[in-house]
């Protein structure tokens, strides 16, 4: 049974992967990319991005509103579309972007507080460097998806495997790095080189950075199809022509409001929670065991009840962990563990079934335009989301208040507006799925549903 299951996802894996066509090769080199990028991330957002910060003594309010910065910065991804729809040939400013992106993101963040020393003035160079940063790459950022959702397979199952190894993959690298680097980072807590690791592996993103953009160089980039020139104005409203993209347009939009909502659960943990970065790494961790036996259930899923009717069951079965999340505080520590092993669960299916819906009806002519505009709806929910959760957040800042005899957090309200906006959204997709699935796929789901199931 086992040679066959390793023979099996051979076969699947080179079905996919190969050197054989363009195709191929790309959705090989885009495997690559991920996993390097999966690497390199670790070492630059989340837990380890909200240590540096902390590093230089920066308050959950200070933490917040860095965090605004690069949502405001996107925006300027309007005008994408008018710069690169005047180039033909795109690959090598896409590539000279993304470096200068990161030379900033990392390198210049990295180097400034050397040399400024004023928390308010690290603060507002902080914000400076980020706006250039996220600014000037939110104006090509946007070619990467036309470039290669090219290579994407065509046909829903082959689509379905291929967004699934990609998060296998990318995930199993991520984690192994997690789980390293907060070990080590642990065992030097405390110690005079517990910044220094953190600084050091900065520099070694930037390095892998380098390695990312050289794999994606070798990916063929096929000419993109010819698109009318549109007005400034129809960036805005071109995309609610097509009834079914706008409807997952919407939908995206408003997820990126919830998922912003706690964008500083990290920094609660990590500081008045004061859990360690190995236990909070460990339950990322987790999600990739979690993937491997779980992502086949979820495939099926999908395959029977569509990309996005998949998401809102996930999404509404999510729900209880977030009040429950709400009442933990270091007395009830203990929740941490079976809530964050629930909701790793949860997470395989909605990034999944989330990875698809730009492209169920992604139309293909003005893709770059669309895809700007999904860029902005996304960063300003994004921003909204954020904005919504600093300022729950700052209410009671770092002090903690009783509430029912709990020491408790006004960052922890944040989950109870996230219970009330899924339990919306949940429903919206589980109960009007069709409005954002293709007409092709619904036939196939519902002939799969007269199918009587063995």
């Amino acid at each position: 049974m086992l040679k066959n299951a390793v023979r099996n996802f051979k076969d699947s894996f080179v079905d996919i992967y190969n050197l054989k066509d363009e195709n191929a090769k790309g959705r090989l080199i885009s495997l690559g990319s991920a996993l390097v990028t999966a690497l390199y991330n670790v070492f630059i957002t989340g837990i380890f991005y909200t240590g540096f910060l902390t590093m230089y003594d920066m308050s959950i309010g200070d933490v917040g509103i860095i965090s605004y910065i690069p949502l405001i910065a996107n925006c300027l991804s309007i005008f994408s579309s008018m710069i690169l729809e005047r180039i033909k040939k795109r690959k090598w400013i896409l590539i000279a972007s993304k470096i200068f992106f990161y030379a900033m993101y990392i390198i210049a963040t990295t180097l400034m507080p050397q040399f400024v020393h004023d928390k308010q003035a690290r603060i507002l160079w902080f914000g400076i460097i980020l706006f250039v940063a996220y600014g000037v790459y939110a104006l090509f950022s946007t070619g990467f998806t036309p470039w290669f959702y090219a290579f994407y397979p065509a046909e829903n199952e082959r689509r379905t495997r291929y967004i699934t190894l990609n998060q296998i993959f990318a995930s199993i690298m991520s984690s192994a790095t997690l789980l390293l680097s907060g070990l080590l980072t642990d065992a030097l807590s405390g110690t005079a080189y517990e910044d220094t690791i953190i600084l050091i592996l900065r520099y070694v993103a930037f390095g892998l950075v380098l390695v990312d953009v050289f794999m994606q160089s070798r990916a063929i980039e096929y000419e993109y199809p010819k698109s009318p020139k549109l007005r400034f104005s129809q960036i805005f409203t071109l995309p609610f022509q097509y009834k079914k993209f706008r409807a997952c347009l919407l939908l995206m939009f408003f997820w990126n409001f919830i998922a912003n909502v706690t964008s500083l659960w990290s920094y609660h943990l990590l500081n008045h929670m004061e859990f360690s970065y190995t236990l909070i790494n460990a339950m990322s961790v987790m999600y990739t065991f979690i993937l491997m036996m779980t992502s086949g259930f979820w495939r099926k899923l999908i395959r029977r009840y569509s990309w996005v009717k998949t998401f809102g069951i996930a999404v509404l079965i999510w729900i209880p962990t977030e009040p429950l999340y709400f009442l933990m505080t270091k007395d009830t520590a203990f929740l941490y563990i079976p809530l964050s092993v629930w909701q790793n669960l949860l997470s395989v299916g909605l990034n999944l079934s989330y990875a698809n819906i730009l492209y169920m009806n992604l139309p293909e002519e003005n893709s770059t335009a669309h895809i700007a505009f999904y860029t902005i709806g996304c960063n300003f929910f994004a921003f909204i989301g954020q904005l919504v959760g600093t300022y729950v957040s700052s209410i009671g800042g770092d002090t903690p208040f009783l509430f029912l005899g709990m020491e408790m957090y006004t960052v922890q309200y944040n989950t109870l507006i996230r219970t009330v906006t899924m339990t919306i959204i949940g429903l919206i997709c589980v109960l009007g799925w069709k409005r954002f699935t293709p007409d092709k796929d619904i036939k196939e789901i519902e002939s799969l549903s007269k199918t009587p199931r063995r």
